[in-house]
């Protein structure tokens, strides 16, 4: 993979299944990492070892802690953005509360508009072409039953990402996605392990047959950093394993 050498990347949601695999590729590749989470930083004990690794515990979902962060890098202004903090809650859209639903909304959509809205604020002031990844998800575009209001903050982060790329491109800055699909972290994997069910509909939704490891999506972030996408904005990359195409036929998957 392309070297990120000199570049320093703001990245959100570093504690998780997925984010702590990003902050080590990242540090491998050579970047510095400024790392967000509402996690205690016992959290990230292995990552703070690294000389090029800072943590920040804020919980984003709160406007004012926003604009503290912009604060704790203003001396030293991160150049890339990696807005990979989420939520989902499962179950169907009737039987979700309405504290359930805005939580997903604050959280996946509403504080990356904020996010965004800062860092580039800061950008435009400090004169920096900047550039920012967002996590959206394979279901930004596909209906899966049992998570709605996460599929609809995913589309309204696409619409994010596209509204930024079209603003500020004559900045510089630049905005692209990232959709992986089913990744074998969190209860995505234990469901697959242990709930037949739930293996047998997430089997006919992978072509490819097996979950995403968070090394591939790691990747795909790597790749949408380095230089190798700088003639890319508005993207949206789909790293899904075929889950998007039209779900295989009972014959398909026995076939397997």
């Amino acid at each position: 993979m392309q070297p990120l050498e000199g570049k320093v990347i703001l990245l959100t949601g570093v504690s998780g299944g997925i984010g702590k695999p990003v902050t080590n590729l990242l540090l491998k590749l050579g970047a510095q990492v400024i790392g967000v989470d509402i996690a205690n930083p016992d959290s990230v004990t292995d990552l703070l070892e690294h000389p090029k690794f800072n943590y920040h515990q804020l919980d984003l979902a709160q406007a004012g802690n926003i604009e503290e962060l912009m604060d704790l890098v203003s001396k030293d202004v991160p150049d890339s953005l990696v807005a990979l903090a989420g939520i989902v809650v499962s179950g169907e859209l009737a039987r979700q509360s309405s504290s359930d639903v805005e939580r997903v909304i604050n959280l996946n959509l509403t504080s990356q508009i904020n996010l965004s809205k800062s860092i580039i604020s800061l950008w435009l002031k400090k004169n920096i072409e900047g550039n920012i990844v967002f996590v959206s998800s394979w279901v930004d575009h596909v209906p899966w039953p049992g998570i709605t209001p996460y599929a609809a903050s995913k589309a309204g982060l696409v619409a994010l990402c596209r509204g930024i790329a079209r603003e500020y491109a004559r900045n510089g800055i630049r905005a692209n996605l990232i959709s992986p699909g089913i990744v074998d972290v969190g209860m995505a994997a234990k469901q697959w392990r242990e709930e037949p069910d739930y293996k047998a509909r997430a089997s006919r939704a992978i072509p490819l047959g097996r979950l995403q490891q968070p090394e591939e999506v790691a990747e795909g972030i790597a790749f949408l950093l380095a230089s190798q996408s700088q003639y890319m904005t508005g993207s949206n990359l789909l790293i899904d394993g075929g889950a998007s195409l039209y779900p295989l036929d009972p014959e398909e998957v026995d076939k397997r």
